[in-house]
């Protein structure tokens, strides 16, 4: 999908989504390292972290409003090639808030030099769990799934859960292409993105390897609140995907329906929506102090979660509406919107959608039927 012209989009940036476009159209569905060349050499792996002025640490100093435009920009051209971005960031983030000096300092090693980080959350079926192999060290056995970028991944987070359910952050290599297996991607969109099962058996590790507290993971506003980035990148693609519907119809002179301008109008009112959400979550969690009063925590985390199911609507009334608008063509390889529409309805699902709608929307009501209607962050 050519990437959508913004004035706000700094001209290096608008360079390399171009750049990325070209990559993409000459690559297959699967094909991942020359877009991650792309993100190398426009500096982006290392872009948000700024090394302390004393010892080897660093610091995550990125700030939303750019985060969303690099995000969503991305997401217009490869929701995948955004997807993997997003879980590297969310990385640098989670050993700068969590890590001790010399993880923080062969991160910064690894992103100086063009590494991928990510963060690997879903357990397989055996999940992975750590056992006790003596003083200071442990043995690993089980297995992440959906493990975005995995075998290209050099590092990742990975977090474990003990008997008591409480989780315990690893920071862990993973570049030993033995333990994985991307037969188990066979998703019909985001192929791109490679997220295979990857098996940590036998892997031992030591305390060098234990990133934070344990439950440090479940802290928010970082945890659910950074659902806003993920919202971001799908953000991009409903956009682009609507900039290909009025691109069509009004090239083609079939905007002059009255039934057509509804679904360009329609599919406007969507977009604009789930864009409106996702700032706003953004502004609240970056914003908001893991040390600020429980209940504005809360709020603030629920308002990112509802701004991830507003953007879900949104990318399921404008497929929807691609789909019926552009008709069959639309469904053809290399159609302008065919990537956009096949890979964002997979990435908008997420887990349990439902029970996010209920556990948030509960601490959303009590706050209204508190009285309480100031939404100022």
């Amino acid at each position: 999908m050519k990437p959508l012209a913004s004035a706000d989009l700094p001209p290096s940036d608008a360079t390399m989504l171009h750049a990325l476009d070209l990559v993409i159209r000459g690559s297959t569905p699967e094909e991942l390292d020359p877009a991650l060349s792309v993100l190398v050499e426009f500096g982006l792996l290392d872009r948000f972290i700024l090394p302390d002025a004393f010892g080897g640490g660093f610091r995550y100093v990125a700030a939303w409003v750019d985060v969303l435009k690099l995000l969503s920009g991305l997401g217009g051209v490869d929701l995948s090639v955004a997807r993997i971005l997003e879980g590297h960031l969310n990385a640098l983030q989670l050993v700068a808030t969590y890590g001790q000096p010399d993880q923080q300092a062969m991160v910064l090693r690894h992103a100086g030099r063009g590494d991928l980080l990510g963060v690997w959350g879903a357990d397989a079926t055996e999940p992975v769990r750590m056992h006790a192999d003596g003083p200071g060290s442990w043995r690993l056995t089980g297995a992440k799934r959906y493990a975005t970028a995995v075998g290209t991944v050099q590092r990742a987070v990975v977090p474990v859960t003990d008997d008591n359910g409480q989780i315990q952050l690893l920071l862990l290599p993973v570049a030993d292409d033995r333990r994985v297996d991307l037969a188990s991607w066979n998703h019909r969109g985001m192929r791109r993105s490679a997220s295979g099962t990857f098996r940590f058996d036998g892997m031992r590790i030591g305390p060098s390897a234990i990133l934070g507290a344990l439950d440090d993971y479940r802290r928010e506003p970082l945890f659910v609140g950074g659902i806003w980035r993920c919202a971001a990148a799908q953000l991009g693609a409903i956009e682009a995907v609507v900039a290909g519907i009025c691109r069509e119809l009004s090239d083609t002179g079939r905007d002059a329906h009255p039934l057509q301008m509804a679904r360009i109008g329609s599919a406007i009112l969507a977009a604009r929506t789930a864009r409106l959400w996702v700032e706003d979550a953004a502004a609240r969690v970056e914003a908001c102090s893991p040390d600020a009063p429980r209940a504005h925590i809360e709020h603030v985390v629920a308002l990112a979660a509802y701004a991830r199911l507003a953007t879900e609507k949104a990318a399921m009334e404008v497929i929807d509406l691609a789909e019926r608008g552009l008709g069959l063509a639309s469904f053809a390889a290399g159609h302008a919107v065919e990537a956009l529409t096949r890979d964002l309805a997979v990435y908008i699902r997420q887990a349990n959608p439902d029970a996010v709608l209920l556990q948030h929307g509960r601490v959303l009501a009590r706050r209204l039927s508190d009285g309480v209607t100031d939404d100022s962050v």
